[in-house]
C-alpha cells in the first residue's frame, strides 16, 4: 500500500467502520472521489465484497456518459453495478427543497433500499475533509451550535465515510498517479449554490488573509464538537432512560398520543446544555422530515421551563409546546384535559411516569437488598419499598374509585382509601381522582404520598426491591 491507502485504512480503524470480509455498497457518482474511494477500497487488504451503486438523476447532458463509465469500471474490477434513475423532475412536488436537498433525498433513499434488497449492511460514501471543512463554516455561518459543528460524522448508522481524513488535493494526485479516470461535474462551480460560494469564495479568501491553515482549524473544531456531542448525547440517553421514554431499540417513544408529558420539576434539575439538546431530540421524534430548528426555538423553550402556567410557544412542523401548572406538553396539538376520570396507566420501571392532570410524577428503580435505609423512621410517605417478589406485574397507576379498601402498611387491618385520605386532611375536590398504586389482579399497594399496602413489606426475606418515589404537583 502506498501513503494514502494507509492514510485512509487507517480512518477506518479508527472509526471501526468496516471489517475484514464485510459487504459494502459504495456510492459511486463518477466523480473523482467516489472513483478514488472505490478503488482504495478495491486495494485494501480487507478482503471487502464491493457493490457499485450509481444514481442518475437524468439532469445534465453528460449523466448517461457518466453511468456508462462507472459500469463499465465496476465490470473491469468484476463487481455487481446497481444504476437507479429517476422516473421524475426534482424540479417539481418537493416545496421549498433545493434541487441538492431534493437530490440527496432521493440518493440516500434509493441507496439505502438498494442496500437492504441486496441484505448488504455498510454503504460506502465519498465525503472527504474538505467537504468537512466546508460543511463546519457553512454551519457556522448558519447558526449552528456544537451538533451542527460537529460537522460530517465518519460513521452515521449503517453509512462510512473512509476518505474523511484526506483533503481534495490528496484525492486528485492519487487519481492521476493512479491513472483513474472520473467526471466533472459542471454544477460544482455555480455560484448559485451555498457550498460553492464557500468553497470557491469564501474559504480560499479567509485562508489568504487571515489564517493559511483554517481547512485544519475547521476541521479540529469537527474532531472538538463531535466529541462534546457524544459526552452530551450519552447523558441524554441517561435522563431519556430514567424518564421512561427510550425503547430498547433507543428510539424515542412518546407517553401520550401525539406528544410527550412531563413534569417540569426534573427538566429544571439539568444543565442548560443537556436542557437544551433534550429538547431538539423530543422535537426531532415528533417533528415531520426536514423540519429545522434555530436558536431561538430553543431559548423561548428553555423559558418556557422557567415562565408561568398556560405559557404556550408555537414551533416548527406544526409541534406546540406549553406549560400546564408543573407539567410541560410538547406535541403535534394541544393536549386535552384528563378531567377526574382518568384512566390507568402502567407503572414504567425503571423510569418516570407522568399522572394526567397535574397529578404529579412517580419515578422508579430497582434496589437490591444492600441499598435499603438502615432504618425505616426517616423513610418519606411519598417513598415507597415493596417486595418485588410478592407482586404481581404489571404495576398500574389509577384513580381512586368509590369502594376501594386496602390493608395500610403496620395498620394490622384493612381501611378505605377514602378513610385514609379524610384522615390525612386532603382537600374534597382532590380525594375524587387520587392516585393509587395497584398490581395485575387489582391489588391496592399504596395510597401515593401517604401509605403503602402490607402485601408489598419489606422483610428479611426480601431480595428484590422496588423502589418507587411520588413528587406531586399543585393542582391548578
Amino acid at each position: 500500500m502506498d501513503g494514502f491507502e494507509e492514510k485512509v485504512l487507517a480512518t477506518i480503524r479508527r472509526y471501526r467502520m468496516l471489517a475484514a470480509g464485510d459487504q459494502v455498497l459504495v456510492a459511486v457518482s463518477g466523480g473523482v472521489d467516489s472513483m478514488v474511494l472505490l478503488t482504495v477500497l478495491l486495494k485494501l487488504p480487507l478482503r471487502l465484497r464491493l457493490a457499485v451503486f450509481h444514481l442518475n438523476h437524468g439532469l445534465r447532458p453528460e449523466a448517461e456518459a457518466e453511468a456508462e463509465m462507472v459500469q463499465k469500471y465496476a465490470a473491469e474490477h468484476a463487481l455487481p453495478c446497481y444504476t437507479e434513475r429517476l422516473a421524475y423532475d426534482l424540479h417539481t412536488g418537493k416545496g421549498n427543497q433545493s434541487l441538492q436537498v431534493a437530490a440527496r433525498e432521493v440518493r440516500y433513499r434509493l441507496m439505502a433500499a438498494t442496500a437492504d434488497r441486496l441484505g448488504i449492511a455498510k454503504i460506502a460514501l465519498g465525503h472527504h475533509a474538505d467537504d468537512q471543512a466546508e460543511t463546519v463554516l457553512m454551519r457556522f455561518l448558519t447558526g449552528a451550535g456544537p451538533e451542527g459543528l460537529a460537522g460530517i460524522p465518519p460513521v452515521r448508522d449503517r453509512y462510512v465515510r473512509p476518505l474523511l481524513e484526506v483533503g481534495r488535493a490528496e484525492i486528485i494526485a492519487y487519481a492521476r498517479q493512479a491513472i483513474i479516470s472520473w467526471a466533472e461535474d459542471a454544477s460544482n462551480q455555480k455560484p448559485v449554490y451555498l457550498r460553492n460560494r464557500v468553497r470557491h469564495g469564501l474559504l480560499p479568501y479567509l485562508e489568504k488573509e487571515y489564517q493559511p491553515g483554517l481547512r485544519g482549524r475547521l476541521r479540529e473544531t469537527a474532531v472538538i464538537c463531535r466529541e462534546w456531542k457524544e459526552v452530551l448525547e450519552k447523558l441524554v440517553e441517561e435522563v431519556l432512560k430514567r424518564w421512561g421514554l427510550l425503547q430498547p431499540d433507543g428510539e424515542l417513544a412518546p407517553n401520550r398520543e401525539d406528544g410527550y408529558l412531563l413534569p417540569v420539576a426534573p427538566w429544571q434539575e439539568l444543565l442548560p446544555a443537556i436542557q437544551r439538546l433534550l429538547f431538539r431530540r423530543l422535537f426531532f421524534s415528533l417533528a415531520p422530515p426536514a423540519s429545522a430548528l434555530e436558536f431561538n426555538h430553543s431559548e423561548a423553550f428553555l423559558r418556557l421551563l422557567t415562565g408561568p402556567a398556560g405559557k404556550k410557544i408555537n414551533l416548527p412542523g406544526g409541534l406546540i409546546a406549553c406549560k400546564l401548572g408543573a407539567n410541560l406538553w410538547f406535541g403535534r396539538t394541544a393536549p386535552v384535559d384528563d378531567g377526574e376520570d382518568w384512566m390507568p396507566l402502567p407503572l414504567v420501571i425503571p423510569g418516570m411516569t407522568v399522572l394526567p392532570a397535574n397529578r404529579g410524577v412517580v419515578e422508579s428503580k430497582w434496589l437490591g437488598r444492600e441499598e435499603l435505609p438502615s432504618t425505616w423512621g426517616g423513610v418519606s410517605p411519598f417513598e415507597f419499598f415493596l417486595d418485588a417478589d410478592r407482586l404481581t406485574f404489571p404495576l398500574y397507576l389509577r384513580p381512586r374509585r368509590p369502594g376501594d379498601r386496602f390493608d395500610p402498611l403496620g395498620l394490622g387491618g384493612s381501611k378505605k382509601v377514602k378513610d385514609l385520605l379524610i384522615d390525612a386532611k386532603i382537600p374534597r375536590p382532590q380525594r375524587a381522582a387520587y392516585p393509587l398504586l395497584v398490581d395485575g389482579e387489582g391489588r391496592v399497594l399504596g395510597v401515593l404520598g401517604l401509605r403503602p399496602a402490607e402485601q408489598g413489606k419489606i422483610t428479611n426475606g426480601s431480595r428484590r426491591v422496588l423502589y418507587l418515589k411520588y413528587r406531586p404537583c399543585p393542582l391548578s
